[in-house]
């Protein structure tokens, strides 16, 4: 399955998404390892793009778009 990204460059996951950079969030009762409890993930935002609110966006830098990374890196 191809990645996808939001306009912004974020990688859209699914709650039970799982990659390397998983991290504990601190408010998770229960720990399982998804992106519904990383650090990492944003499932409670404001963005029309997302159909669907099982989905969310890692806001972790390693998992941005190449591109959208790129740029960050660049200063612009």
């Amino acid at each position: 399955m191809d990645d996808i990204y939001n306009e912004d460059g974020y990688l859209i996951v699914k709650e039970d998404h799982l990659c390397e950079h998983w991290e504990p969030d601190d408010g998770a009762l229960v720990p399982m390892r998804e992106c519904w409890c990383c650090k990492w993930a944003e499932f409670v935002i404001d963005n029309r793009s997302l159909t669907s609110e099982s989905l969310g966006l890692c806001c972790y830098h390693g998992n941005m778009s190449r591109s959208r990374a790129l740029k960050l890196n660049c200063g612009e």
